[in-house]
């Protein structure tokens, strides 16, 4: 089961939001080497031949593309896969919540009367009535509700973030924010601003220069 979840993890880094499409093998040796540093490149091709071969993920010439059916998990913080599980994959078997269209299947269930569901609802009804709630609580309820939240100030940022990292690595701007977006897939709730410093630092530029960046916009 848990080397089912790292599969499901590592293949999050990739498919994520791209389910119905496909990712080019290329793009991925290169995450999985360059970006996330877990392989070396002749690993990660032979993990994508493996995850293949098992059924994870199928191979169209160069594009890859996730089995219909297999669930992603957003993997933790610090979280990196083990080579040998990943060169050794167990064989995808399709979640049984996953079943092809049939009509057969919609009438294998027996139905109820509704007017035993109407029963059934009522009791529930009953049973779970709404508490009543004071007039202080709801007022300072209320209160707190139209109180908006704080603004992340450093998201201003983002632009000179982009502009500084494309003028001093020599990618393109759509390159920057592309590779900034990868990092937010694999590492989960990742802010966009976050992302970018991420990739300045991979690009090995003056990290001083960012954060000062930061740091102006923020204030």
């Amino acid at each position: 089961m848990s080397e089912q979840l790292d599969i499901s993890r590592i293949l999050f880094t990739i498919f994520d939001g791209l389910e119905t499409e496909g990712m080019p093998r290329a793009d991925v040796v290169r995450l999985w080497t360059l970006e996330m540093q877990w392989f070396s490149p002749k690993e990660a091709e032979r993990v994508v031949d493996a995850l293949s071969e098992a059924g994870w993920m199928s191979q169209d010439q160069e594009m890859l593309n996730l089995t219909s059916g297999v669930e992603l998990e957003i993997p933790s913080l610090g979280w990196r896969p083990m080579t040998r599980r990943m060169l050794s994959p167990p064989i995808c078997e399709v979640s049984p919540t996953v079943k092809p269209h049939s009509t057969s299947s919609e009438f294998s269930q027996p139905r109820v009367s509704s007017r035993k569901e109407n029963e059934d609802e009522s009791i529930v009804e009953k049973s779970f009535s709404r508490p009543q709630i004071s007039k202080s609580v709801s007022e300072s309820t209320a209160d707190s509700v139209k109180q908006p939240m704080p603004a992340d100030r450093a998201e201003s940022s983002i632009p000179i973030l982009i502009e500084l990292i494309a003028t001093q690595s020599g990618l393109d701007n759509k390159e920057v924010v592309r590779r900034a977006q990868r990092k937010r897939r694999a590492l989960g709730p990742v802010t966009l601003w976050m992302a970018l410093a991420l990739v300045a630092r991979e690009q090995g530029l003056d990290m001083r220069s960012v954060s000062s960046a930061i740091d102006k916009a923020a204030k």
